[in-house]
Protein backbone atom coordinates (compact mmCIF):
# COMPACT_ATOMS: atom_id res chain seq x y z
CA UNK A 1 0.00 0.00 0.00
CA UNK A 2 1.32 3.44 -0.92
CA UNK A 3 2.21 6.00 1.74
CA UNK A 4 -0.65 8.30 0.67
CA UNK A 5 -3.16 5.46 0.85
CA UNK A 6 -1.93 4.53 4.35
CA UNK A 7 -2.38 8.15 5.37
CA UNK A 8 -5.96 8.22 4.19
CA UNK A 9 -6.71 4.89 5.85
CA UNK A 10 -5.33 6.19 9.16
CA UNK A 11 -7.39 9.34 8.74
CA UNK A 12 -10.51 7.25 8.17
CA UNK A 13 -9.98 5.32 11.42
CA UNK A 14 -9.32 8.53 13.35
CA UNK A 15 -12.45 10.19 12.00
CA UNK A 16 -14.57 7.21 13.00
CA UNK A 17 -13.19 7.35 16.53
CA UNK A 18 -13.69 11.09 16.85
CA UNK A 19 -17.05 11.55 15.12
CA UNK A 20 -19.72 8.88 15.69
CA UNK A 21 -22.29 8.72 12.90
CA UNK A 22 -25.86 7.55 13.26
CA UNK A 23 -26.76 4.38 11.39
CA UNK A 24 -29.42 6.09 9.27
CA UNK A 25 -27.12 8.91 8.19
CA UNK A 26 -24.27 6.50 7.63
CA UNK A 27 -26.39 4.34 5.36
CA UNK A 28 -27.42 7.37 3.32
CA UNK A 29 -23.82 8.55 3.08
CA UNK A 30 -22.74 5.04 2.13
CA UNK A 31 -25.18 4.91 -0.77
CA UNK A 32 -24.12 8.31 -2.07
CA UNK A 33 -20.46 7.40 -1.76
CA UNK A 34 -20.95 4.18 -3.71
CA UNK A 35 -22.55 6.19 -6.50
CA UNK A 36 -19.62 8.60 -6.61
CA UNK A 37 -17.09 5.76 -6.64
CA UNK A 38 -18.99 4.11 -9.48
CA UNK A 39 -18.91 7.35 -11.48
CA UNK A 40 -15.15 7.67 -10.92
CA UNK A 41 -14.67 4.03 -11.87
CA UNK A 42 -16.59 4.57 -15.12
CA UNK A 43 -14.20 7.40 -15.95
CA UNK A 44 -11.22 5.16 -15.18
CA UNK A 45 -12.65 2.39 -17.38
CA UNK A 46 -13.08 4.86 -20.25
CA UNK A 47 -9.49 6.05 -19.89
CA UNK A 48 -8.16 2.49 -19.80
CA UNK A 49 -10.22 1.62 -22.88
CA UNK A 50 -8.83 4.65 -24.73
CA UNK A 51 -5.25 3.79 -23.80
CA UNK A 52 -5.63 0.19 -24.93
CA UNK A 53 -6.81 1.39 -28.35
CA UNK A 54 -3.87 3.80 -28.61
CA UNK A 55 -1.41 1.06 -27.58
CA UNK A 56 -2.58 -1.71 -29.87
CA UNK A 57 0.06 -3.22 -32.19
CA UNK A 58 -1.11 -1.23 -35.23
CA UNK A 59 -0.24 2.06 -33.51
CA UNK A 60 2.43 4.14 -35.27
CA UNK A 61 3.21 6.32 -32.25
CA UNK A 62 6.88 6.97 -31.39
CA UNK A 63 8.36 4.61 -28.82
CA UNK A 64 8.74 7.44 -26.29
CA UNK A 65 5.01 8.12 -26.44
CA UNK A 66 4.24 4.42 -26.11
CA UNK A 67 6.38 4.20 -22.98
CA UNK A 68 4.51 7.15 -21.44
CA UNK A 69 1.12 5.69 -22.37
CA UNK A 70 2.01 2.30 -20.87
CA UNK A 71 2.99 4.04 -17.64
CA UNK A 72 -0.36 5.82 -17.59
CA UNK A 73 -2.10 2.51 -18.27
CA UNK A 74 -0.38 0.91 -15.27
CA UNK A 75 -1.47 3.81 -13.06
CA UNK A 76 -5.10 3.77 -14.21
CA UNK A 77 -5.17 -0.02 -14.03
CA UNK A 78 -4.12 0.15 -10.37
CA UNK A 79 -6.72 2.83 -9.60
CA UNK A 80 -9.43 0.69 -11.19
CA UNK A 81 -8.43 -2.28 -9.05
CA UNK A 82 -8.63 -0.07 -5.95
CA UNK A 83 -12.11 1.13 -6.94
CA UNK A 84 -13.17 -2.49 -7.44
CA UNK A 85 -11.90 -3.39 -3.99
CA UNK A 86 -13.84 -0.56 -2.35
CA UNK A 87 -17.06 -1.26 -4.25
CA UNK A 88 -16.73 -4.88 -3.15
CA UNK A 89 -16.12 -3.75 0.43
CA UNK A 90 -19.31 -1.71 0.25
CA UNK A 91 -21.21 -4.84 -0.87
CA UNK A 92 -22.28 -3.22 -4.14
CA UNK A 93 -23.78 -5.74 -6.57
CA UNK A 94 -21.35 -5.75 -9.49
CA UNK A 95 -21.76 -7.25 -12.95
CA UNK A 96 -19.19 -9.58 -14.48
CA UNK A 97 -18.25 -6.86 -16.99
CA UNK A 98 -17.39 -4.45 -14.16
CA UNK A 99 -15.26 -7.03 -12.39
CA UNK A 100 -13.36 -7.95 -15.56
CA UNK A 101 -12.66 -4.34 -16.54
CA UNK A 102 -11.71 -2.99 -13.11
CA UNK A 103 -9.61 -6.00 -12.15
CA UNK A 104 -5.87 -5.75 -12.73
CA UNK A 105 -4.65 -6.49 -16.24
CA UNK A 106 -1.92 -9.14 -16.52
CA UNK A 107 1.48 -7.51 -16.17
CA UNK A 108 2.39 -8.21 -19.80
CA UNK A 109 -0.54 -6.11 -21.02
CA UNK A 110 0.77 -2.99 -19.30
CA UNK A 111 4.36 -3.49 -20.44
CA UNK A 112 4.25 -4.57 -24.07
CA UNK A 113 1.75 -3.25 -26.60
CA UNK A 114 2.13 -6.44 -28.64
CA UNK A 115 0.47 -8.37 -25.83
CA UNK A 116 -2.63 -6.19 -25.58
CA UNK A 117 -4.80 -8.19 -27.97
CA UNK A 118 -4.18 -11.32 -25.91
CA UNK A 119 -4.32 -9.82 -22.44
CA UNK A 120 -7.02 -7.12 -22.39
CA UNK A 121 -10.82 -7.56 -22.38
CA UNK A 122 -12.74 -6.94 -25.63
CA UNK A 123 -13.97 -3.42 -26.31
CA UNK A 124 -17.57 -4.56 -25.94
CA UNK A 125 -16.85 -5.60 -22.34
CA UNK A 126 -15.54 -2.12 -21.58
CA UNK A 127 -18.67 -0.59 -23.12
CA UNK A 128 -20.89 -2.83 -20.99
CA UNK A 129 -18.91 -2.12 -17.80
CA UNK A 130 -19.04 1.64 -18.33
CA UNK A 131 -22.81 1.51 -18.86
CA UNK A 132 -23.24 -0.65 -15.74
CA UNK A 133 -21.11 1.69 -13.62
CA UNK A 134 -23.05 4.73 -14.83
CA UNK A 135 -26.31 3.00 -13.86
CA UNK A 136 -24.90 2.28 -10.40
CA UNK A 137 -23.85 5.92 -10.14
CA UNK A 138 -27.36 7.07 -11.04
CA UNK A 139 -29.26 4.65 -8.74
CA UNK A 140 -26.82 3.22 -6.16
CA UNK A 141 -29.63 2.36 -3.75
CA UNK A 142 -30.77 -0.35 -6.19
CA UNK A 143 -27.50 -2.28 -5.78
CA UNK A 144 -26.75 -1.60 -2.11
CA UNK A 145 -27.58 -3.96 0.77
CA UNK A 146 -30.33 -2.83 3.12
CA UNK A 147 -29.26 -1.18 6.35
CA UNK A 148 -29.31 -3.03 9.65
CA UNK A 149 -29.39 -1.65 13.23
CA UNK A 150 -26.26 -3.56 14.24
CA UNK A 151 -24.06 -2.11 11.51
CA UNK A 152 -23.32 1.23 13.25
CA UNK A 153 -19.52 1.66 13.64
CA UNK A 154 -18.73 -0.67 10.73
CA UNK A 155 -20.99 1.31 8.43
CA UNK A 156 -19.44 4.59 9.50
CA UNK A 157 -15.97 3.19 8.91
CA UNK A 158 -16.90 2.10 5.41
CA UNK A 159 -18.33 5.53 4.65
CA UNK A 160 -15.19 7.39 5.68
CA UNK A 161 -12.86 4.85 4.07
CA UNK A 162 -14.77 5.14 0.82
CA UNK A 163 -14.62 8.93 0.98
CA UNK A 164 -10.86 8.64 1.39
CA UNK A 165 -10.76 6.52 -1.77
CA UNK A 166 -12.74 9.18 -3.63
CA UNK A 167 -10.07 11.73 -2.74
CA UNK A 168 -7.41 9.39 -4.13
CA UNK A 169 -9.36 8.87 -7.34
CA UNK A 170 -9.91 12.61 -7.77
CA UNK A 171 -6.17 13.20 -7.36
CA UNK A 172 -5.35 10.45 -9.83
CA UNK A 173 -7.81 11.71 -12.42
CA UNK A 174 -6.26 15.17 -12.28
CA UNK A 175 -2.95 13.71 -13.55
CA UNK A 176 -4.30 11.09 -15.94
CA UNK A 177 -4.18 10.96 -19.74
CA UNK A 178 -4.69 14.03 -21.88
CA UNK A 179 -8.20 13.97 -23.31
CA UNK A 180 -9.26 14.72 -26.84
CA UNK A 181 -11.94 17.41 -27.38
CA UNK A 182 -15.34 15.94 -26.65
CA UNK A 183 -14.14 13.12 -24.36
CA UNK A 184 -15.47 14.78 -21.21
CA UNK A 185 -18.92 15.09 -22.74
CA UNK A 186 -18.78 11.50 -23.98
CA UNK A 187 -17.84 10.21 -20.54
CA UNK A 188 -21.11 11.61 -19.22
CA UNK A 189 -23.13 9.84 -21.90
CA UNK A 190 -24.29 6.23 -21.80
CA UNK A 191 -22.44 4.45 -24.58
CA UNK A 192 -24.09 1.07 -24.13
CA UNK A 193 -27.49 -0.23 -25.08
CA UNK A 194 -29.54 -0.79 -21.93
CA UNK A 195 -31.07 -4.05 -23.13
CA UNK A 196 -28.09 -5.90 -24.62
CA UNK A 197 -25.07 -4.22 -23.02
CA UNK A 198 -23.53 -3.70 -26.47
CA UNK A 199 -22.18 -0.38 -27.69
CA UNK A 200 -25.09 1.72 -28.94
CA UNK A 201 -25.76 3.79 -32.08
CA UNK A 202 -24.53 6.94 -30.32
CA UNK A 203 -21.17 5.27 -29.71
CA UNK A 204 -21.00 4.14 -33.36
CA UNK A 205 -21.69 7.66 -34.60
CA UNK A 206 -18.98 9.00 -32.30
CA UNK A 207 -16.46 6.39 -33.41
CA UNK A 208 -17.17 7.10 -37.08
CA UNK A 209 -16.86 10.85 -36.57
CA UNK A 210 -13.67 10.68 -34.50
CA UNK A 211 -12.02 7.96 -36.56
CA UNK A 212 -11.50 5.72 -33.53
CA UNK A 213 -12.22 2.67 -35.65
CA UNK A 214 -10.51 3.67 -38.90
CA UNK A 215 -6.87 2.59 -38.74
CA UNK A 216 -6.24 1.53 -42.31
CA UNK A 217 -8.27 -1.26 -43.94
CA UNK A 218 -11.51 -2.01 -42.14
CA UNK A 219 -14.41 -4.38 -42.61
CA UNK A 220 -17.99 -4.01 -41.46
CA UNK A 221 -20.62 -6.67 -40.83
CA UNK A 222 -24.30 -5.74 -40.57
CA UNK A 223 -26.65 -8.29 -38.96
CA UNK A 224 -30.46 -8.28 -38.85
CA UNK A 225 -32.71 -10.84 -37.14
CA UNK A 226 -35.08 -12.38 -39.68
CA UNK A 227 -38.84 -11.98 -39.11
CA UNK A 228 -38.21 -10.46 -35.69
CA UNK A 229 -41.60 -8.78 -35.64
CA UNK A 230 -43.20 -12.25 -35.61
CA UNK A 231 -41.26 -13.15 -32.45
CA UNK A 232 -42.87 -10.24 -30.62
CA UNK A 233 -46.29 -10.94 -32.15
CA UNK A 234 -46.27 -14.68 -31.38
CA UNK A 235 -44.43 -14.80 -28.05
CA UNK A 236 -44.52 -11.28 -26.62
CA UNK A 237 -42.02 -8.49 -26.07
CA UNK A 238 -40.30 -10.35 -23.21
CA UNK A 239 -39.31 -13.22 -25.51
CA UNK A 240 -38.27 -10.68 -28.13
CA UNK A 241 -35.95 -9.06 -25.59
CA UNK A 242 -34.51 -12.48 -24.74
CA UNK A 243 -33.77 -13.12 -28.41
CA UNK A 244 -32.05 -9.74 -28.76
CA UNK A 245 -29.89 -10.48 -25.71
CA UNK A 246 -29.07 -13.97 -27.00
CA UNK A 247 -28.04 -12.60 -30.40
CA UNK A 248 -25.96 -9.89 -28.72
CA UNK A 249 -24.12 -12.47 -26.62
CA UNK A 250 -23.55 -14.67 -29.67
CA UNK A 251 -22.14 -11.77 -31.68
CA UNK A 252 -19.80 -10.74 -28.86
CA UNK A 253 -18.48 -14.31 -28.74
CA UNK A 254 -17.59 -14.27 -32.44
CA UNK A 255 -15.27 -11.25 -32.49
CA UNK A 256 -11.66 -10.46 -31.71
CA UNK A 257 -10.54 -8.24 -28.84
CA UNK A 258 -10.27 -5.05 -30.90
CA UNK A 259 -13.48 -5.61 -32.87
CA UNK A 260 -16.66 -4.10 -31.48
CA UNK A 261 -20.36 -4.88 -31.80
CA UNK A 262 -22.93 -2.08 -31.84
CA UNK A 263 -26.69 -2.34 -31.58
CA UNK A 264 -27.49 -0.35 -34.71
CA UNK A 265 -31.18 -0.08 -33.95
CA UNK A 266 -34.13 -2.37 -33.31
CA UNK A 267 -33.07 -5.88 -34.32
CA UNK A 268 -30.10 -4.72 -36.41
CA UNK A 269 -26.46 -4.89 -35.30
CA UNK A 270 -23.18 -3.56 -36.67
CA UNK A 271 -19.74 -5.12 -36.19
CA UNK A 272 -16.59 -3.12 -36.86
CA UNK A 273 -13.46 -5.11 -37.72
CA UNK A 274 -10.39 -2.85 -37.99
CA UNK A 275 -7.46 -4.06 -40.08
CA UNK A 276 -9.57 -6.78 -41.67
CA UNK A 277 -10.16 -7.88 -45.26
CA UNK A 278 -13.34 -8.99 -46.96
CA UNK A 279 -12.25 -12.59 -46.49
CA UNK A 280 -11.70 -12.07 -42.76
CA UNK A 281 -15.16 -10.56 -42.36
CA UNK A 282 -16.73 -13.26 -44.52
CA UNK A 283 -15.43 -15.98 -42.19
CA UNK A 284 -16.86 -14.19 -39.16
CA UNK A 285 -20.18 -13.62 -40.95
CA UNK A 286 -20.46 -17.31 -41.87
CA UNK A 287 -19.93 -18.26 -38.22
CA UNK A 288 -22.59 -15.75 -37.15
CA UNK A 289 -25.22 -17.22 -39.47
CA UNK A 290 -24.50 -20.74 -38.21
CA UNK A 291 -24.41 -19.68 -34.55
CA UNK A 292 -27.75 -17.85 -34.83
CA UNK A 293 -29.42 -21.11 -35.87
CA UNK A 294 -28.53 -22.54 -32.46
CA UNK A 295 -30.83 -20.03 -30.73
CA UNK A 296 -34.30 -21.52 -30.30
CA UNK A 297 -37.72 -19.97 -29.87
CA UNK A 298 -40.33 -21.38 -27.43
CA UNK A 299 -41.94 -23.37 -30.27
CA UNK A 300 -38.63 -25.05 -31.13
CA UNK A 301 -37.99 -23.02 -34.28
CA UNK A 302 -34.47 -21.67 -34.66
CA UNK A 303 -33.58 -18.03 -35.14
CA UNK A 304 -31.99 -16.92 -38.42
CA UNK A 305 -30.18 -13.75 -39.40
CA UNK A 306 -29.39 -11.94 -42.63
CA UNK A 307 -25.87 -10.56 -42.90
CA UNK A 308 -24.17 -7.97 -45.09
CA UNK A 309 -20.39 -7.64 -45.40
CA UNK A 310 -18.25 -4.83 -46.80
CA UNK A 311 -14.59 -3.88 -46.61
CA UNK A 312 -12.46 -0.96 -47.75
CA UNK A 313 -8.77 -0.21 -47.99
CA UNK A 314 -9.52 3.43 -47.22
CA UNK A 315 -10.18 5.15 -43.91
CA UNK A 316 -13.79 5.84 -44.91
CA UNK A 317 -15.55 3.51 -42.52
CA UNK A 318 -18.84 5.39 -42.77
CA UNK A 319 -19.15 4.49 -46.46
CA UNK A 320 -18.24 0.89 -45.62
CA UNK A 321 -21.10 0.76 -43.10
CA UNK A 322 -23.52 1.96 -45.78
CA UNK A 323 -22.24 -0.66 -48.23
CA UNK A 324 -22.61 -3.43 -45.67
CA UNK A 325 -26.14 -2.25 -44.87
CA UNK A 326 -27.10 -2.40 -48.56
CA UNK A 327 -25.65 -5.91 -48.75
CA UNK A 328 -27.75 -6.86 -45.72
CA UNK A 329 -30.96 -5.87 -47.46
CA UNK A 330 -29.87 -7.78 -50.54
CA UNK A 331 -29.50 -10.85 -48.32
CA UNK A 332 -33.09 -10.37 -47.17
CA UNK A 333 -34.31 -10.00 -50.73
CA UNK A 334 -32.54 -13.24 -51.68
CA UNK A 335 -34.36 -15.25 -49.00
CA UNK A 336 -32.73 -14.39 -45.64
CA UNK A 337 -30.57 -16.71 -43.47
CA UNK A 338 -27.47 -15.97 -45.54
CA UNK A 339 -24.52 -13.66 -46.15
CA UNK A 340 -24.09 -11.17 -48.97
CA UNK A 341 -20.81 -9.36 -49.56
CA UNK A 342 -20.94 -5.83 -50.99
CA UNK A 343 -17.83 -6.43 -53.08
CA UNK A 344 -19.56 -9.14 -55.09
CA UNK A 345 -23.00 -9.13 -56.72
CA UNK A 346 -23.59 -12.75 -55.75
CA UNK A 347 -24.72 -14.10 -52.38
CA UNK A 348 -22.71 -16.58 -50.37
CA UNK A 349 -24.54 -19.30 -48.46
CA UNK A 350 -23.18 -19.94 -44.96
Amino acid sequence: MSKSRLTFAALAVALVALAPVSVANAAADLTGTAGEIAAGAADLAHQEQTLLVMLRPSSDLPEADLVELRAQLRSIDAQGAAALADLTLLNVELTDAIRVVLDRLPAAATRESTELDLQSPPQVVYDAAIADLLRISATPEAVMPSSSPDRGPATALLVVAALALLTLIAFALASSIRRRPGDDQLADTAWSDDLTGLANRRRLDHDLESGNRSHGPAAVIMVDIDHFELVNDNFGDHEGDDVLRAIATMLANQIRFDDVVYRFGGEEFCIMLPNSSTEDAQKVADRIVRAARQIRLPDGQHVTVSVGVAASAKDDVGTTVESADRALYEAKDLGRDRVVTATRAEFVDA
